[in-house]
């Protein structure tokens, strides 16, 4: 059985090769794990967050990326202030998904025959 860390570099691979469906399964399988280690809101979960977050991103999921970004948010609040780097970053991330949300929403596609 592999370990999360092992489960996340996998997860890199495919995402290297482009096999981006199956780096966000492997993302998963590894937060899952990391979380049964340590529990659900501890700072070890960060990168996996992030990792899946971004995966979720690329693969045009973002309810799912903002959901993993803010969870992430939520666990860096617990440790650092608003004016750290990370917090700052992770802000600008979920600002820039629902900004690309509401770009959908106000820009309609037009149809011409």
């Amino acid at each position: 059985m592999k370990t999360a860390a092992e489960l996340q570099t996998l997860a890199n691979v495919a995402e290297e090769r482009g096999d981006y469906a199956k780096a966000a399964r492997l993302h998963q399988k590894a937060l899952t794990k990391m979380e049964k280690q340590v529990g659900l809101d501890q700072p070890e979960l960060l990168e996996y967050l992030f990792n899946l977050g971004m995966i979720k991103y690329a693969l045009d999921q973002k309810e799912a990326a903002e959901t993993a970004f803010t969870r992430q948010l939520d666990i860096l609040l617990q440790y650092y202030p608003e004016e750290h780097m990370d917090v700052i970053e992770l802000r600008q991330i979920i600002t820039e998904i629902h900004a690309n949300e509401e770009e959908v929403a106000v820009h309609p596609l037009k149809i011409t025959a």
